[in-house]
């Protein structure tokens, strides 16, 4: 867990809502840790999970183009004044196989 700026943690999130990333998940906490924002990527679909203010899980087509307004209005929503954001990150595993 590593403590990033928020535009570099907006910009980790925009790049999830592509075919092409090297994380399967990311998890951003808030400096209290009360609120945060799980974005898993399976390769066809995203899936959003709020914790924090709201709690829900929601899926959206990577084929989507709303997709990354959804996680950009989530993310806005959770961390409305942070400066900071921590960040826990699983890559992306490719089997060779």
């Amino acid at each position: 867990m590593r403590l990033v700026p928020v535009k570099q943690a907006m910009n980790l999130l925009k790049k999830m809502c592509s075919t092409k990333n090297k994380y399967q998940e990311i998890k951003l906490l808030t400096a209290k840790k009360d609120r945060a924002i799980t974005v898993k990527n399976d390769g066809s679909e995203l899936t959003l999970i709020e914790d924090g203010y709201l709690h829900f899980t929601q899926k959206y087509p990577l084929t989507d183009p709303e997709c990354r307004h959804y996680v950009n209005a989530a993310f806005k929503k959770e961390f409305p004044r942070s400066q900071r954001a921590y960040l826990v990150t699983v890559p992306n595993i490719v089997n060779k196989y």
